[in-house]
């Protein structure tokens, strides 16, 4: 959704490939510097896999940590510090080193330069099928949702509460390949939200067959994380109190 949010006066805290862990770090960063009043965060089907373990940006967060995080001195000093700035001791790094290598030294050599990136509607229909199980391979191969994942969300659950933050969980827009090739794989990260009787938002649905907005098959493009922010803040009115969960349809 980019700064669309900011229209709302709703702050984007989010970083691709956020993990639950991720946003308890940024919220207890937000609760030790600022009044918060409401918080939405994420609560898809994948959201809980073992490969949030790992794919993930704990080494960028730390930034928003604090010593009282961590259980001895030497994990806050090596997150904190030697991963957060020294990039080349973390192998993840090395991508985006080869990658620079490609696209400023070497754009136009036999290196390979710059690949092009197709939009999602673009792609055949084999060509989607072929991303779809891959990432449904990556996410939900494991059979258990990850225990750090489910036990961060219940901390995340439980800060709102001790701080008296409005917590809504949101579902995001999926393209129709994924959905129809994921079926009825989840790792229900919302089934948390619903035993704490707390709201969830269900947009996964809303753009069907709307190609067109997908940058991928479950992430909008930028004209489709406008529309969707619209969408969304034009109905986060609704009183949540008369109803938990709710679809939001668009014609």
């Amino acid at each position: 959704m980019g700064d669309y949010t900011e229209n709302y006066l709703v702050h984007n805290f989010s970083g691709q490939s956020d993990s639950y862990l991720e946003m308890e770090r940024k919220l207890n960063f937000l609760i030790r510097n600022t009044p918060v009043k409401k918080v939405i965060i994420s609560v898809d089907d994948h959201t809980l896999s073992p490969t949030r373990e790992s794919q993930n940006n704990l080494d960028r967060s730390s930034y928003y940590t604090v010593r009282k995080d961590y259980p001895n001195f030497w994990h806050y000093f090596r997150d904190k510090y030697l991963n957060y700035y020294c990039v080349f001791l973390n192998d993840r790094y090395s991508l985006i080193i080869k990658n620079f290598i490609q696209k400023e030294l070497f754009a136009f050599s036999k290196w390979g330069g710059v690949r092009s990136k197709t939009s999602w509607e673009k792609l055949s229909l084999d060509e989607q099928h072929q991303k779809t199980k891959e990432r449904i391979r990556n996410y939900f191969q494991p059979e258990n949702p990850s225990g750090k994942m489910s036990d961060s969300l219940k901390r995340i659950i439980a800060l709102c509460k001790s701080h008296k933050i409005e917590l809504v969980g949101l579902r995001f827009s999926l393209s129709r390949t994924y959905v129809d090739i994921l079926d009825e794989e989840s790792f229900n990260a919302d089934s948390i939200f619903k035993a704490n009787h707390l709201p969830i938002i269900d947009m996964d649905s809303i753009y069907l067959e709307q190609d067109s907005l997908f940058r991928d098959l479950d992430h909008l493009d930028r004209k489709g994380g406008e529309k969707f922010a619209n969408v969304l803040f034009d109905n986060l009115s609704i009183d949540f109190q008369k109803q938990q969960n709710y679809s939001i349809q668009v014609n």
